[in-house]
């Protein structure tokens, strides 16, 4: 499993020397990184702090298990796969470089024999985890980090930290139960592994460079077209750091095995299908359009694959007309399109995202993300607790909150379980508007609207009050424009900071059905601009405005009318320059 590090507990750890682990996989090789970990890369690159950029995971280890035979099964998983013994190098090629041989240091921490009362297993995986809370860089010997806790001459916790490049869940998922596999049968040998070398290279054949360029053009399609921020609401107070509500709800598990049963739809893809429905009727979007993660292990060569392939792709469902069983199929056929452009080139994908961002005047901060964890293996079949017997059960239910530190995306929803309960959880990285009562109701949403559906399907009409939220409450300052909503005042403290305060106004102007931003500005102050430079200028004021985008015309006037704010009075003035401002930008820094 998965844990989030808080504090190293009250458990009492001891250090002792370090076991030294050889390991001989072959010899020493090299080759470009592959799409995920150049993915990863300039994910950190730009987020070098994020508490994702190592990944940690517990292993299941049984009990009577030994220090020589964790140390064992620890080197025969690094032996072999490459990606375990790989220093990733930057530059303007990046390497993946392949250690043929050497050593693994296993961390040994002795259990203090003189600790009284039973020790926590949870809390013991927390505290050797906090042993190792510090980063592993890219360029490290190796991309992960292994530690024990022992009493005695047996092994009572194994953990590891993986470098993100290195490892994505998925594959830390499969070197869990592969290294319990090597504790319980140590001659255990997988089937055939697929190497990150020989990935790369795969990834360098003709009809996959087409397919990662066609999954660009897909990405343009919905960049062109998505909310810079679908969960644009009016700020509740100063951003104030961020926070995770994860739900518990073993009522919301056999709901999802009632509706599993009825669509013979995946479970996961259920939680998806409510989420959207939640956020539609939340937001007031009826065309959800956000990012989900891929795993990208869609061929047979990869299920087994240790090495990083997910990558997030832009997903668009509709729910108008909807039931909940259509809604169902709808997300399953989204998904399945949007995975099929799983892989791209990151460094063309974050040229292409400045590049529409500076077009559109606006920042893309594809969210809310969702992020699915679960494989869902199991025939979809109904539990044996009667429907009726649901609502009752979700008095059983449990929403824990968490401090979290802010994030570059302002809501992020994390499936983790299915089975026994529904663990599910959403990260607001600005509780000042996202607070800990918005992420808990949206988590409680999906809830109720899984109870709901999980006796019969809902029709359309029924979706929407079956999640028990209300729409945001949006004043006459918010305009909808190029399918963002937007604060008409967060638009002119936009201008005032970009251009000076008094300089410019601006005011919303009907384009046929649409509604258009037209920043009227006085070029007679100062040096002479043009709207080439006063739509830079304002890119680079866009900073974290959520709810703010640049003008979509600058009109250059000699002069300010009496009234700045009546829009007559400017179109009054001699007009020195006008257009989009959008014709020879450079987009080397924009977005």
């Amino acid at each position: 499993m998965v844990i989030q590090i808080d504090d190293a507990g009250t458990v009492s750890l001891t250090p002792l020397p370090a076991v030294p682990v050889a390991f001989a996989g072959g010899s020493d090789a090299e080759g470009p990184y592959t799409l995920g970990q150049l993915n990863i890369k300039v994910w950190l690159d730009q987020s070098p702090d994020h508490c994702y950029s190592t990944l940690k995971w517990r292993f299941d280890v049984p009990e009577g298990t030994t220090l020589a035979e964790v140390a064992a099964a620890a080197g025969a998983l690094v032996t072999r796969h490459e990606g375990l013994r790989t220093r990733f190098l930057g530059g303007d090629v990046p390497t993946q470089r392949v250690t043929g041989s050497g050593e693994l240091p296993i961390e040994v921490w002795s259990l203090d024999e003189r600790q009284t009362g039973p020790v926590d297993q949870t809390a013991l995986d927390y505290a050797l985890l906090a042993r190792l809370a510090a980063g592993i860089g890219p360029d490290a010997p190796l991309p992960l980090r292994v530690a024990v806790a022992v009493q005695g001459e047996l092994v009572r916790a194994a953990v590891m930290v993986f470098s993100h490049l290195a490892v994505d869940f998925q594959a830390m998922t499969l070197l869990g139960r592969e290294f319990t596999a090597l504790l319980r049968e140590p001659g255990h040998q997988p089937a055939e592994v697929h190497q990150p070398l020989a990935q790369a290279e795969a990834e360098a054949d003709p009809r996959a460079r087409r397919r990662a360029e066609a999954a660009i053009r897909h990405w343009e399609r919905h960049l062109r077209q998505v909310p810079q921020c679908l969960y644009a609401r009016p700020r509740t107070g100063p951003a104030a750091g961020g926070g995770i509500a994860q739900l518990t709800s073993p009522a919301g598990a056999a709901a999802l095995r009632h509706i599993a049963a009825r669509t013979r739809a995946s479970r996961p893809t259920i939680v998806f299908a409510a989420l959207c429905a939640v956020l539609a009727r939340r937001t007031g979007y009826r065309e959800c359009r956000f990012p989900i993660l891929s795993g990208n292990r869609f061929e047979s060569r990869l299920e087994r694959y240790i090495g990083t392939l997910a990558q997030s792709v832009l997903v668009r469902l509709d729910t108008t007309d909807a039931g909940f069983d259509e809604l169902v199929r709808r997300a399953f056929g989204a998904m399945l399109s949007a995975s099929r452009n799983g892989a791209w080139d990151a460094g063309v994908a974050i040229r292409l995202h400045r590049r529409v961002a500076a077009e559109r005047g606006l920042r893309l901060r594809f969210e809310p993300l969702f992020n699915n964890l679960v494989v869902d293996s199991s025939a979809p079949e109904a539990p044996p607790e009667p429907v009726e017997a649901l609502a009752a059960a979700a008095s059983g239910s449990q929403i824990v909150w968490s401090p979290a530190p802010p994030t570059s995306t302002l809501l992020r929803f994390d499936l983790w379980q299915v089975d026994g309960a529904l663990l599910f959880s959403c990260w607001s990285s600005d509780t000042g508007r996202a607070d800990r009562n918005e992420a808990e109701s949206l988590l409680l949403a999906v809830e109720r609207l899984l109870l709901a559906a999980a006796g019969a399907d809902l029709d359309a009409a029924a979706v929407g009050p079956a999640t028990g939220l209300e729409p945001i409450a949006r004043g006459p300052g918010w305009l909808f424009v190029d399918s963002c909503w937007v604060e008409l005042d967060e638009v002119r403290r936009l201008l005032d900071d970009a251009l000076g305060a008094g300089v410019a106004q601006v005011f919303a102007e009907p384009a046929g059905p649409d509604t258009t931003l037209v920043a009227y500005v006085d070029g007679s102050r100062g040096e002479p601009a043009s709207p080439e430079q006063l739509h830079a200028r304002c890119l680079a004021a866009l900073s974290d405005r959520l709810t703010a985008m640049t003008p979509q015309r600058y009109v250059i006037c000699d002069g300010t009318p009496p009234d700045p704010t009546d829009p007559a009075g400017w179109r009054l003035l001699p007009v020195l320059a006008e257009g989009t401002g959008r014709q020879g930008l450079d987009l080397s820094r924009s977005g």
